[in-house]
């Protein structure tokens, strides 16, 4: 369970059987502030020992370990990568970038996603890991035999939504406290919820009013939640123990949840909701046929996680990477992360590839707005507000000045602006992926408190991703598909299908390669050589060995269509069907006669879960 987990927080584990240092170096937490109890192994003998998640994951590894990384020049590298942060970066007054097709529900969908399968770690030691180090005039990058073996993953990469339910098979006495108090004391087979403050115009839906995730002021003063004030001044003296507290009382907006991260913006924080509701439609709906609410709630939690499951091969992945990208990786049977994951892990054990984890799943970060279109009363909504109506801010204080202990009644999401249904209502649609970030994205508030050029650093989004994925040694875009087509090449011949070809979108027509033949074909120098962004990577020696974010990015905004482009498609969907396909619990392995599940098996209230407008309905969002 990481309910003290926070976005951007950058978690340091112990030197290997050694202790936590007393002062963990800046910008960073220790374990123990986020999961008491956790007890590290040596590396070889799988890292993490604790109820972090269920059995799977504790490694991250390289999908491509033999491919060139970006070249390093010192100095140079590190200035022409700032560079390319600012390159990236909208100015004030700005053009707005061109809106995709693509609901936003799939961006913080994605954010969702990522929650639920990483939490990624770096090792301490005696002096601070290099690992941990992204700052300064030079980041040379380390060795990926150093990098494997100093970050680990957190969670267990087996997407069964241990985020939303906080679940271990070790739990301490008081986080298995905490998890029971995530459930609803009424009705045990349901997830607790919260209510909302009744603060101006209200929002139509949920009816039932339970708008809000289940806040700590709320659950400590329930006598039958079983967590008492006295149970968290108990806690050993520490950063956990802080996490409780706020002003010498209890910390109240605190979100009771299984990922703190998942209430770092407004709009993840109602997309955990959502799934919470979910669960408890099921449950309600299963009350006539499992009388015991224990077994209803495990019955109620196995169907959530395969709708869940379900939408991510089935409705995420279509919606962010080519449909012929995805349609032949579900074919293959996810082969290439399947070798992946033969090579970098021990049985039982689904790795992320650093490539997926630190680069192309990173693309989410374009389709973010600076204003949405929340809800009736917040038609223009900016991403301030949306960070802020969040319990890290007390529910309101950067944006008005002032906080609550719970969610205001005017600030829940009306979801039907953000799925998609009036695409012609400005602000109700993703931005395109493409190379440009949002203003906002260029200082987030929440992010650092460290001071200095670190704090600087990490509130810059895309200097961050730069930094760290250079420090990573994460290999160049070109690398990556010259290293996909000699896999692909290898495999008798294999073809590649012609939906999962390069076709640029108009302005770029002639660059398209031709469709026929095998491989990938990677982007032409001319193409990365424009503007801002094609000079920095120019003086940085990076045009023909590209940092794979931008890369991804790149590739994506010249690609026709609203997708991720052939490479960044192939990545993250490999991993995550990848991941469905090789956890032998997922929904691929749980159909009627061993083949995969659907959700016409489990209608829930007589509604077949198959797209997202009825999952919402289902859950009372709609």
């Amino acid at each position: 369970m990481l309910f003290s987990l926070g976005h951007g927080q950058h978690i340091i584990l112990p030197p290997t059987g050694g202790v936590e240092n007393a002062v963990p170096p800046p910008g960073t937490v220790p374990l123990s502030a986020v999961a008491p109890g956790a007890k590290v192994d040596p590396l070889d003998s799988g890292g993490i020992e604790d109820g972090l998640g269920s059995a799977g994951a504790r490694t991250f590894g390289y999908l491509f370990p033999d491919a060139d990384g970006v070249p390093d020049d010192g100095t140079a590298t590190v200035d022409a990568l700032k560079a390319l942060a600012k390159a990236m970066t909208e100015a004030a007054g700005d053009p707005d970038t061109e809106d995709s097709s693509i609901p936003p529900f799939i961006t913080y969908f994605g954010q969702f996603i990522d929650h639920d399968i990483t939490a990624n770690t770096d090792r301490d030691a005696p002096q601070p890991n290099p690992i941990s180090v992204i700052t300064g005039d030079t980041v040379p990058p380390l060795s990926r035999d150093q990098v494997v073996d100093n970050i680990i993953n957190l969670r267990n990469g087996t997407l069964r939504l241990d985020s939303l339910y906080g679940e271990g098979p070790n739990d301490t006495a008081f986080t298995a406290k905490l998890r029971d108090a995530m459930r609803d004391p009424a009705d045990r087979s349901k997830m607790r919820l919260g209510t909302v403050l009744p603060v101006g115009p209200t929002v139509d839906l949920p009816a039932d009013g339970l708008q809000d995730l289940p806040r700590l002021g709320d659950v400590v003063a329930d006598p039958q939640s079983g967590l008492t004030l006295a149970d968290l001044q108990e806690l050993d003296p520490g950063p956990f123990k802080d996490g409780f507290f706020k002003d010498g009382a209890v910390n109240a907006p605190r979100a009771l949840i299984g990922d703190g991260r998942n209430d770092e913006n407004l709009i993840v924080a109602q997309t955990h909701l959502a799934f919470l509701r979910l669960h408890n439609a099921i449950a309600s709906d299963l009350a006539g046929d499992i009388p015991d609410a224990e077994a209803r709630f495990q019955e109620a939690k196995r169907r959530t996680t395969l709708i869940y499951q379900w939408m991510v091969v089935n409705l995420y992945l279509p919606a962010i990477c080519q449909p012929g990208v995805v349609d032949q990786v579900k074919a293959d049977g996810a082969l290439l992360y399947k070798k992946f994951r033969e090579r970098v892990a021990a049985q039982g054990e689904l790795p992320l590839p650093l490539e997926f984890s630190v680069a192309a799943f990173r693309f989410g970060h374009s389709m973010i707005r600076a204003v949405y279109d929340h809800n009736r009363n917040f038609e223009a909504a900016t991403f301030k507000e949306l960070f802020s109506f969040t319990g890290g801010d007390k529910l309101g204080v950067t944006a008005i000045g002032q906080g609550f202990d719970r969610l205001p009644s005017n600030w829940p999401i009306d979801w039907s602006r953000f799925i998609g249904e009036d695409p012609v209502q400005p602000k109700r649609m993703a931005r395109r992926i493409d190379t440009k970030l949002a203003p906002p994205l260029s200082d987030m508030f929440k992010e650092s408190s460290a001071g200095g050029e670190l704090q600087r650093i990490l509130r810059n989004l895309a200097e961050r991703n730069l930094r760290r994925g250079h420090r990573l040694n994460i290999p160049s875009g070109q690398a990556c598909v010259a290293a996909i087509n000699a896999f692909d090449q290898a495999r008798s011949g294999a073809q590649q299908a012609d939906g999962c070809k390069m076709v640029y979108r108009s302005g770029y027509a002639d660059h398209t390669p031709p469709l026929k033949g095998n491989g990938l074909t990677p982007l032409p120098v001319e193409i990365l050589d424009e503007g801002e962004a094609g000079t920095a990577l120019s003086d940085g020696g990076m045009l023909e060995a590209t940092p794979l974010w931008f890369y991804c990015l790149r590739e994506a905004e010249v690609t026709q269509g609203d997708t991720l482009g052939p490479l960044g498609s192939r990545i993250v969907a490999e991993t995550l069907v990848g991941l469905i396909v090789e956890d032998d619990q997922s929904y691929w392995h749980q159909g009627a006669g061993g083949g995969s599940w659907t959700p016409d098996e489990v209608p829930v209230g007589g509604v077949a879960v198959t797209d997202v407008s009825a999952m919402l309905r289902v859950a009372g969002l709609l």
